[in-house]
């Protein structure tokens, strides 16, 4: 990506994400990855830049209604065991973000509150510790 394009992307802010219909289930939820490759026009880079950047609002936030399968929690976990940049390496240049934001997943609706009533900043740099986001992965959000 050239910096010229760079400087162009405003990231989105709490109002400006949307979602696929085709990306909810049922009770409207959706990967965050989802959310935000919607919101993004599905280019990766900036899909990257800005899911690395709500996982960690997300998580600086300590989000309670973040929810995966119980296959993909073991998935997730094993990959943490492999890799400990898993929760810990959510750059845009990382492709760590795409596992975790895949795997992650928000009711729209209640996210998009969530962000506002938090006053969330698409330019802010949101960097929980690494205890942080091990601590909420393991045990905030919902496995089931």
């Amino acid at each position: 990506m050239t910096d010229e394009a760079e400087n162009d992307f405003t990231p989105p802010g709490a109002d400006d994400f949307v979602v696929s219909e085709d990306s909810l289930d049922e009770h409207g939820f959706a990967s965050v990855w989802n959310i935000v490759s919607s919101t993004v026009g599905d280019d990766l880079y900036r899909t990257r830049e800005v899911a690395g950047r709500l996982m960690g609002f997300l998580c600086k936030h300590e989000c309670d209604f973040v929810v995966t399968s119980s296959a993909n929690a073991e998935y997730l976990d094993q990959k943490f065991e492999q890799d400990k940049k898993l929760l810990h390496d959510w750059k845009a240049e990382s492709e760590m973000v795409d596992i975790i934001a895949q795997h992650a997943e928000v009711h729209f609706k209640t996210m998009k509150l969530f962000l506002a009533n938090r006053r969330y900043k698409p330019d802010a740099n949101y960097s929980p510790t690494r205890a942080n986001r091990k601590k909420w992965f393991e045990e905030t959000w919902n496995v089931g």
